[in-house]
């Protein structure tokens, strides 16, 4: 939505309409969506209720002229569950959305999921409207009543209240932001009924953000060196795929492949891979297997990269010594996770993405040369 107005598309969605219904301006609710279609989503997960009554609407004139949709749920602990799967699946980031008060609780669950695998969400709740706050109103859920805000300020990156139509944008890309940059994870705006039916402070997004979520494209050259003469001086080298592989599963499988690698994954990294690939020894970590834990343990082994994993209790065996031990190159784009393996041999910060193109350009440099 960069050249036509939210006015125009609200319009043209409307055109099968009774001519007796009033047409409105876009509200709060359009632009927010907008914002949504701009970054390519596709469904907003939920459970419709009062509070949140102008973003269905927004979405219903979405869906007819073939932008995002609203995708019903039955709970909406479920809604969070399925944007969380939608992110993993799409790299995108996933949206739900619920009412105030218990439909708000009710996604704490599925919110707290994703905060603790860094899976990127955006999460929308309603609250009543601003002169009601302190009233008792029914579900108030602000803080002067039942305060979810303060509920979700610790399984998010981001906890805001929207008090102002103003506000909105500022806090939207914010929110996207602190979603999909390193350390990813749930962000959550709140945002009163009166606030969300407001009319929109501007015709359309006034910024493209899709090129300020990008993945960046940090990568630590030194450390890449580092890495990069540890391998050509290691006969036995091991790989460990954690859940922040995504994007970069193809680069890193090919790089395997390239040197012959065997690897296995974490558990959250299981679904990244072919089972029934040459090179794969089994999952490592809670309820893992047997092959996973010889391939690990094998005195002969003089390197193990473990790539995009947070290394806590699930993924590193229970902390098990096979794992964190001078042997250990940790590969990951988080400093949080990167500080739970002091003993590793290297750290090596980035993106992965541009990590595994750099070591295949100069493996198959190597072999060329």
């Amino acid at each position: 939505m960069n050249s036509t107005s939210i006015a125009l598309a609200y319009a043209a969605s409307d055109e099968d309409v009774s001519p007796l219904v009033t047409r409105e301006a876009p509200q709060v609710a359009d632009l927010i969506v907008a914002y949504l279609e701009q970054m390519g989503v596709e469904y907003v997960f939920g459970v419709p209720g009062g509070a949140i009554e102008p973003l269905y609407n927004a979405l219903a004139r979405s869906a007819r002229r073939g932008g995002p949709r609203p995708m019903v749920a039955r709970h909406e602990a479920g809604a969070a569950f399925m944007a969380d799967g939608y992110a993993r699946e799409t790299g995108r980031i996933g949206v739900c959305c619920a009412t105030s008060g218990p439909g708000a609780t009710n996604l704490i669950t599925g919110v707290a999921c994703a905060f603790d695998n860094g899976i990127p969400l955006l999460v929308i709740t309603g609250q009543p409207s601003l002169p009601s706050f302190g009233k008792r109103a029914l579900q108030e859920s602000a803080c002067t009543g039942i305060n979810t805000l303060g509920m979700f300020r610790h399984c998010t990156r981001y906890n805001s209240l929207v008090s102002h139509p103003e506000q909105i944008e500022s806090k939207l890309i914010t929110a996207l932001q602190r979603a999909t940059r390193a350390p990813r994870g749930p962000v959550h705006l709140t945002i009163p009924l009166d606030i969300m039916k407001s009319p929109s402070p501007v015709a359309a997004p006034s910024y493209d953000i899709t090129d300020k979520i990008r993945p960046t494209a940090l990568l630590d050259t030194d450390a890449t060196d580092e890495l990069i003469e540890l391998l050509q001086q290691s006969t036995n080298i091991r790989l460990l795929i954690g859940g922040s592989c995504g994007e970069a599963i193809g680069s890193v499988l090919q790089f395997a492949g390239l040197r012959g690698i065997p690897f296995v994954t974490t558990p959250d990294g299981k679904g990244l891979i072919n089972p029934y690939h040459p090179l794969f020894c089994g999952v490592f970590g809670f309820a893992g297997h047997c092959s996973a834990n010889a391939l690990l343990n094998d005195p002969a082994v003089d390197l193990i990269l473990a790539i995009g994993t947070s290394m806590n209790e699930w993924t590193s065996s229970g902390w098990s010594d096979s794992l964190l031990n001078s042997k250990l190159v940790h590969i990951d784009e988080s400093a949080e996770h990167l500080a739970r393996s002091p003993m590793a041999r290297l750290h090596v910060r980035g993106r992965l993405l541009n990590i595994f193109d750099r070591l295949i350009e100069r493996t198959q440099t190597r072999d060329n040369g």
